[in-house]
């Protein structure tokens, strides 16, 4: 009770200050998880089970962005996930895999292997962060959203391979994924979704029980996943998909955003704890030319990319910043490869920092630029998300905004055929209180 206390005190101190400073709420958080942490007032010190529970807000965000990505909708960016996301991992991990490879063994002593990981780890960029980013300017349903989160999904997939390489580089290497508990995995997850059992709990018109099923298909299908060694984002992504034409999708979006919406919170707040200020004030040269260096080279690779798609010059540059920071995944990465021995506790916390400072830093610069004329570098004065959205017909997913996300909503519950007998009332849920619609 008492960790809830301070996690809630802190949130709602920290984050109005850096909201009226036009920073936005991401280093609030930040700031705020850092003021409570293991290295200030040590009232939370238990870092490493915070950032795993708050690892769920992630799974429930990707989910919710699966129940907007129809299967059709899904292939349709498949150039944007594999072509797109192939080319900023190959491009930006042997870019930072060379200057922090380099970097990292000339003044850490690190070995190659252990360095080139991690400097490819740094390709990675945070899912919570840039899609969050998104979100608060409502621009995920713009082409701009659309390509920054097939990079993303993209990301998630590499992300696999990199842990499986840290534990089998290391002393105490791991085994790989297991192909088969995969496919398990997988065929768990379609057969659900077969045999309804959704429906099952909501024809006994408990909103309560409802949500409890969701929580249940999302966790589980997340759960699945990370057993086989997959990435609990991505189980949680798939059977979003799946969702996305059920004539619950709106009821599901209802229930989850609440809580999607407190476990971000969290995690950024446990991501502002993992930062050791001893270390930074040991080794703020190499950290600070670190985050610059890691801003600097995904930033400029990501825009010769907007440049490429042929995305509109005012989201060029927002596009490269909103990718820029480090990703969640590097820190399961440096701690695999600390657990097996390639990297030492110092070494881990030093990457560990950086990735957490440009996690707080993108969204600073964003609002900055944000500021500066467009004539001279920056975003001011740049068409908004309602001009430069596309049509409903090709929109891929929705925004946060409650307007945007409900107008779609109901255009896609409106033409999903219902039967009196076996479907529920087509009408979407206003808010989480309401009753799930009946059987």
């Amino acid at each position: 009770m008492d960790l809830i206390l301070i996690l809630l005190l802190a949130a709602v101190l920290c984050v109005p200050i850096t909201q009226r400073l036009g920073l936005g709420a991401i280093p609030g958080y930040l700031i705020a998880g850092v003021l409570i942490g293991p290295s200030c007032l040590k009232l939370v010190t238990n870092v490493d089970t915070m950032i795993n529970v708050s690892q769920w807000g992630v799974v429930m965000m990707l989910f919710i962005i699966g129940l907007e990505l129809s299967p059709k909708r899904l292939w349709a960016m498949r150039s944007e996930v594999f072509l797109l996301g192939t080319l900023q991992m190959l491009v930006c991990g042997l870019l930072l895999g060379l200057v922090f490879g380099a970097a990292l063994r000339h003044l850490a002593g690190m070995g190659w292997q252990a360095a080139v990981l991690c400097g490819l780890s740094l390709a990675l960029s945070s899912t919570a962060v840039a899609l969050r980013l998104l979100d608060e300017r409502t621009l995920t349903r713009t082409p701009l959203g659309r390509s920054a989160l097939g990079v993303l999904l993209f990301q998630d997939m590499a992300a696999i391979p990199m842990l499986v390489a840290a534990g089998l580089l290391g002393s105490d290497g791991t085994s790989a994924p297991s192909f088969k508990e995969a496919l398990v995995a997988v065929a768990v997850v379609t057969l659900a979704y077969r045999l309804r059992l959704l429906g099952w709990a909501a024809k006994a018109q408990l909103q309560e029980l409802f949500t409890a099923a969701a929580l249940l298909m999302v966790v589980g299908a997340a759960q699945l996943f990370d057993y086989a060694g997959l990435s609990a984002g991505l189980g949680g992504f798939l059977v979003g998909v799946l969702m996305a034409e059920s004539r619950y999708r709106n009821d599901l979006e209802s229930a989850i955003e609440p809580f999607k919406g407190l476990l971000l919170g969290l995690f950024f707040l446990a991501i502002g704890m993992s930062v050791n200020l001893k270390v930074v004030a040991d080794h703020w040269s190499f950290i600070l030319g670190g985050v610059a260096a890691l801003l600097v080279v995904k930033a400029l690779v990501l825009y010769g990319f907007a440049r490429f798609l042929g995305l509109p010059r005012y989201h060029r540059l927002l596009f490269a910043m909103v990718l820029a920071q480090g990703g969640e995944f590097s820190f399961a990465i440096f701690n695999e490869a600390w657990d097996n021995h390639l990297v030492n506790l110092e070494q881990r916390d030093v990457l560990s920092v950086v990735v957490a400072i440009s996690m707080g830093v993108v969204p600073v610069l964003i609002k900055l630029l944000e500021r500066v004329p467009e004539n001279r570098g920056g975003m001011a004065d740049l068409p908004g998300a309602a001009q430069t959205a596309p049509s409903p017909e090709s929109e891929p997913l929705s925004g946060s905004s409650a307007d945007t996300s409900t107008s779609v909503s109901a255009s896609a519950a409106a033409n999903t055929p219902a039967s009196p007998s076996t479907t529920p009332s087509a009408t979407p849920s206003a808010t989480p209180a309401d009753s799930p619609p009946r059987a």
